[in-house]
């Protein structure tokens, strides 16, 4: 009986388990979906900005990138756990991109706790995981001021997601001289005051909205991740709650068998024991 009390133990734990990782999953599936359409507005934003970008950068304007600094580099991840290996894709491409110039900022608290004894890390922005417009602008306005001024290029590690495949990438963000002409702008476009102004007007604009974009980009690809995985600790809970419930069958049957066999023993021998005291005469 000690042994089908503890499978019956097991099979309840198990259950409940499985009620957790199917409630996770669902709302993974909701919480992926809705960043996915933020980030899917945000592209529109972004590729209006970036074409503007792309024709004033065309006319050659005076806005060098900084020849001597440090390379910042944005490094995302999730607060929690229980998203598979999201955390370790991303901070597997920020580690090949990082070198003796890096200065690494982590953003969330898996980053933090994997950089916290690493030289060369900021961490003021750790805590900033929330997707955003505040925190975007926060570090944006910040790596600005400090662009040019000890800081020669700001990139970020991040994940996308694809028809549910989780990509890490690092991206740079600034210098804006990445950004090159396609040839394709048609007809002239006339910038006031000056192409110049223009293009440090929109610098922040594009900073910010990147940084947002990486931001949802990497939430939806951290829900998707954390959707397979509970996925697949769901499918694991079912076939263990099978194995578990023929277990436990089996061992309740073996218990009432051998009930049964105690039964008819006893009565047996009660049997045996009454013939042998017949009456004689």
């Amino acid at each position: 009986m000690g042994n089908l009390s503890d499978v019956k133990r097991r099979l309840s734990t198990v259950k409940q388990t499985r009620q957790i990782t199917r409630a996770m999953q669902t709302v993974s599936v909701a919480k992926m979906r809705k960043a996915e359409e933020v980030n899917h507005r945000s592209a529109a934003y972004l590729a209006l900005i970036t074409d503007v970008m792309r024709n004033v950068n065309a006319r050659d304007c005076d806005f060098a990138p900084p020849a001597v600094g440090k390379d910042v580099l944005l490094v995302l991840s999730s607060d929690r756990g229980l998203c598979g290996g999201f955390d370790n894709g991303n901070l597997s491409v920020a580690q090949k991109a990082i070198d003796d110039d890096t200065l690494v900022m982590p953003i969330g608290q898996t980053a933090v706790n994997f950089f916290k004894s690493a030289s060369n890390v900021d961490m003021r922005f750790g805590h900033l995981s929330a997707v955003g417009n505040g925190a975007a602008k926060e570090i944006s306005d910040y790596l600005l001021k400090q662009y040019g001024n000890g800081v020669k290029s700001i990139s970020v590690a991040y994940s996308t997601v694809d028809k549910r495949v989780v990509n890490p990438t690092v991206e740079r963000l600034l210098p804006i001289t990445d950004i090159k002409s396609d040839g394709n702008s048609g007809a002239e476009v006339l910038f006031e005051p000056s192409p110049e102004q223009v293009l440090r007007a929109l610098v922040p604009l594009y900073l910010s909205g990147k940084i947002y974009g990486a931001l949802t980009a990497n939430f939806a690809a951290e829900q998707s991740a954390r959707h397979q995985a509970m996925s697949a600790a769901t499918d694991s809970a079912d076939e263990l709650i099978v194995q578990l419930a023929g277990e436990y069958n089996r061992e309740r049957q073996a218990a009432v068998t051998g009930q049964i066999v105690e039964i008819v023993g006893a009565t047996a021998a009660l049997s045996r024991k009454g013939g042998s005291g017949e009456k004689r005469f």
